[in-house]
């Protein structure tokens, strides 16, 4: 919404609206989701899975025409969506909508940007890619259109069938009268062109931009709508879109979003139009039917019963009966659902939000993933084409494309979630296979323009419906399954560790450690569904293993520690008692030749050397982009201690020291892992020190390499015998390797 011209108007109309939602609708009329930043003004809002993780999240683009704002990205937490957001950009800009989509084929989702205006209406900006490279994308934008515009849409498209996206931008200003012409910058080679390759031939004041194979050839073809023009559609002919559309709506009023959708599922798409009364005209919502040769009606088929500021329109079919549905928004009014009965939409809303406020985009979205199920469409084709859709959308994923059975990479194929199209750069000769991810049960999310942005809960439950009397413990942990879906028979289950069961309510044993996904499919009275739970059981069987060592009492001892773990390291805290006659001296740590030597902080937090106490913290990422350590076994540090006294054996072990005790975040779940002593031992003979310097390093590697193939001196049996197998020879080399850059385990004590 363009609002500081009419900013004045919602405090006249401006309102709180409660009525009850119809019973047949099953979304709430009060968000259980928001955000909390204030005085961004949200116009543009896409839900893709920016990091691969398998969970989705949420981009928006901020600023409008009210202030200058940062874009947003917000990050699902293993199915909770934070309220805060994860990424900013760098820059703030007035920006309108944006798109989403890989355009470097790198397998991460790219942030497109339309920046609508600069410092004010008398200035154009440049409009902004962010480029994704490992599951967050760059804070400044990696690439910007050479010559400034004004632009409040875009949308991903491919317009030439080379199998990557296109970036289109609707441009011109419709307050102040300022006409561009519209332009697409190419992909060659997984970067844009700077210069448009396309532009419209008549200069316009666009709102809003959609692609869609309106004529079934194959093809993308090109909507907008504008503030000076009637909605129009530039055909694509055979990879060349028209410059002068050759369809346009009779309605000529300003157009403020347009989405294409099969309404009445005869197999063509049919455009949807939300109105706009600012400038003029009544406001409405209308639809234009396809005539079944791949042209709209001039005139709209269907148009609601009301008018005013219509804005934002988004269609999933939410009572899962075979047909679209539509959510549509207005400003300073309420979110509302008209549902297809019979192929067109009632002209009443069957649903409103409580909530009154200034919708910019709407989109239907399952943020906790419970509907989520994976499916695949199999296509035969009888005739080239390259342009294929899915039969359900919007899509939570897009798993893999098959063409004549041989899988694409992710440069052969590009794709859009919302409308579920599919482009390929090569045709198949006889079927395409789709396999992606869809929910039967999408919440309806909110883009705001003057408040926070809102998610409205589906109330419906999963098809695919199952629990389990135990989520979490300690391996071998026996888990009693019960499928309570609705009608279900002939089950499936797997258990993510090569397990499975045909049983209704399964009794399964977990012997190892993991996050495991539990998948069950089954068979309910509307067909075959599957639903997979996501590290629905957690499984511990992580150790934390001190070292048995001997050493001198002339040596600076190095202590290494290990963790054998499960589940990722996302946070560690590890104190460390000795007990015992022997007396160290904390004199410093590292991570040379670790597991964790890309932390981004290994940190001591106390340190008491009276009662030989230390605790140190773990976090692989803080500033950086590093990962949380995988699961996996080996040394995570390596502490020095300088000998102060005593002798005998010492114990080394876990304690609570300044009340911090042990503590393993995994991010998804946090507990204290197992334990195994270690024993430190003063002797006179240390395994491993070959050339009895107290010290464990390259030098006892050189020195047994002399011995063994130079004719060197002989050392002392023990510490020549580095892996205690009564032997000197190879294996002690080896073993002192593995040892000191390997992450293998020290010397065992000397007899």
């Amino acid at each position: 919404m363009r609002g500081q011209v009419f900013q004045f108007i919602k405090i006249l109309i401006l309102a709180l609206w409660v009525i009850p939602a119809d019973a047949q609708v099953p979304l709430q009329t009060t968000p259980f989701w928001q955000t909390t930043e204030t005085n961004v003004y949200s116009t543009g809002m896409i839900w893709r899975d920016a990091n691969n993780d398998g969970y989705i999240d949420v981009f928006f683009s901020n600023g409008n025409d009210m202030a200058k704002a940062q874009n947003f990205i917000y990050l699902s937490h293993y199915g909770a969506m934070l309220t805060k957001a994860s990424w900013y950009s760098a820059n703030a800009e007035y920006s309108g909508h944006c798109a989403v989509g890989d355009i470097d084929d790198n397998g991460y989702p790219d942030f497109a940007v339309s920046n609508y205006i600069g410092d004010g209406f008398s200035t154009k900006n440049f409009s902004d890619l962010y480029l994704n490279m490992t599951g967050k994308p760059h804070v400044y934008p990696d690439w910007r259109t050479a010559e400034s515009l004004y632009t409040f849409s875009c949308a991903l498209g491919d317009p030439d069938g080379d199998g990557d996206l296109d970036l289109t931008l609707a441009t011109g200003e419709g307050y102040t009268a300022r006409p561009q012409n519209d332009r697409i910058y190419f992909n060659i080679g997984g970067s844009l062109q700077t210069m448009p390759g396309w532009l419209s031939n008549q200069a316009t004041e666009a709102m809003d931009v959609t692609w869609g194979d309106v004529d079934n050839d194959g093809d993308l073809d090109l909507a907008l709508c504008y503030d000076n023009l009637p909605p129009r559609i530039h055909y694509n002919i055979a990879g060349t879109l028209e410059g002068t559309p050759s369809w346009q709506a009779i309605d000529n009023e300003p157009g403020n979003t347009l989405i294409f959708g099969d309404i009445n599922t005869d197999g063509w798409l049919d455009l949807i139009v939300a109105f706009n009364d600012q400038n003029g005209g009544i406001g409405k919502y209308r639809v234009y039917f396809n005539n079944g040769s791949g042209t709209p009606v001039t005139t709209s088929g269907w148009q609601s019963s009301d008018g005013g500021y219509g804005s934002a329109l988004s269609l999933y079919d939410y009572d899962n009966d075979g047909d679209d549905d539509l959510a549509a928004g207005r400003w300073w009014d309420r979110p509302r659902i008209y549902e297809n009965t019979g192929g067109t939409f009632t002209v009443d809303p069957v649903w409103r939000a409580n909530l009154s406020t200034v919708v910019e985009e709407l989109a239907w979205v399952d943020i906790d993933g419970d509907g989520v199920e994976a499916r695949a469409d199999t296509i035969y084709v009888s005739s080239p084409k390259k342009v294929f859709y899915t039969s359900r959308h919007p899509l939570y994923s897009m798993d893999s494309v098959f063409i004549d059975g041989v899988i694409l990479s992710n440069s052969d194929y590009c794709f859009d979630l919302v409308s579920g199209w599919v482009s390929l750069g090569q045709a198949p000769y006889y079927s395409i296979v789709i396999y992606y991810q869809y929910s039967f049960k999408n919440d309806l999310t909110v883009a705001n323009w003057d408040t926070y942005n809102q998610a409205y809960g589906n109330n419906n439950r999963p098809y695919v419906d199952f629990y389990a009397d135990t989520i979490i413990g300690w391996a071998p942990l026996e888990v009693h399954f019960t499928d309570s879906s609705v009608g279900a028979s002939d089950w499936l289950w797997r258990f993510n560790d090569g397990g499975n069961s045909a049983l209704q309510n399964p009794i399964y044993i977990f012997m190892n450690g993991g996050a495991h996904d539990i998948y069950l499919e089954n068979t309910l009275p509307n067909g075959r569904h599957n639903r997979t739970q996501r590290k629905m059981i957690i499984a511990f069987a992580d150790t934390v293993y001190f070292p048995d060592m001997a050493f001198t009492s002339q040596d600076v001892i190095k202590v290494p520690i290990y963790l054998r773990n499960c589940h990722p390291l996302h946070n560690f805290v590890l104190p460390i008692v000795i007990n015992g006659p022997v007396g160290l001296a904390y004199t410093g740590h590292d991570t040379d030749s670790c597991r964790t030597n890309y932390f981004e902080t290994v940190t001591l937090l106390g340190y008491s050397p009276e009662n030989q106490q230390i605790a140190f913290t773990f976090t692989p990422r803080q500033l950086t982009e590093n990962p949380d350590l995988p699961a996996g076994y080996g040394r995570i540090i390596n502490i020095y201690f300088a000998y102060t006294g005593g002798s005998g054996m010492a114990v080394l072990d876990t304690t609570t020291f300044s009340a911090l005790s042990l503590y393993y975040d995994a991010d998804y779940v946090n507990y204290m892992p197992a334990v195994s002593q270690g024993h430190i031992q003063v002797t006179s003979v240390v395994r491993g020190d070959a050339n009895h310097d107290g010290l464990h390093n390259i030098l006892d590697i050189t020195f047994l390499i002399n011995y063994l193939y130079k004719g060197g001196a002989a050392p002392i049996f023990y510490e020549g015998d580095a892996n205690a197998d009564d032997r000197i020879n190879i294996l002690d080399i080896t073993f002192l390797i593995n040892y000191l850059y390997k992450e293998g385990p020290p010397p065992p004590a000397a007899r």
